[in-house]
């Protein structure tokens, strides 16, 4: 439990399980330890039982969301994939995150997540994971902007108003879109809808 611990790429974001067994400790004396850590600066408590080392040079909120998931599918999708991939120079005020779990709002001290129900079957394609040395997987751009145009068609109407959008071809693939809503199988009217 020295300070060399936090500056391994294991201990950049972790969880107090995956501290524990590497301290050989309790859960319960690794996250008094971890409070300790905390309270000097070293570490940052992101959610419950999730801790970062956000000063390492690894450290990124995006490297969060699949500690966040847990057991959950999902990767990072709509506005935030968006701007990743320079379709939206807007930079989204949240992380937004397709999950199989329950839509729900996460404030932590890194980011906002916002993350967004979506059926299992938009699990399958579209999905990249990123060169990071902590990876994460997010969605294509043009994954990105069929997952925007599903939640858009669902109750509440989110995204439908969105900012501006390059789709020039050196950005935005059509045909790769189009596939991929072919690829999801969806009902004719939906698929009509997404493809206009």
């Amino acid at each position: 439990m020295t300070k060399p611990l936090f500056t391994s790429n294991e201990f950049v974001i972790f969880t107090t399980r995956n501290f524990a067994q590497a301290s050989n400790i309790s859960v319960s004396s690794a996250s008094r330890a971890l409070k300790r850590f905390e309270s000097l600066g070293a570490l940052t408590h992101i959610t419950r039982g999730i801790w970062a080392n956000t000063t390492h040079p690894y450290f990124s909120p995006l490297c969060c969301v699949p500690y966040l998931l847990g057991r959950e599918q999902g990767y990072i999708s709509f506005l935030t994939a968006l701007h990743l991939h320079g379709l939206v120079s807007q930079i989204p005020a949240r992380v937004q995150i397709a999950t199989t779990g329950h839509s729900r709002l996460l404030k932590s001290p890194v980011a906002t997540y916002e993350f967004f129900q979506i059926k299992p079957q938009f699990m399958q394609a579209g999905i990249e994971w990123s060169a990071t040395v902590l990876p994460y997987r997010m969605a294509q751009a043009e994954k990105a902007l069929l997952d925007v145009r599903y939640i858009a068609t669902r109750k509440g109407r989110r995204f439908a108003s969105l900012p501006e959008l390059d789709l020039s071809p050196e950005l935005f693939d059509q045909q790769r879109y189009r596939e991929l809503v072919d690829v999801h199988n969806l009902p004719k009217p939906l698929h009509s809808l997404l493809i206009d």
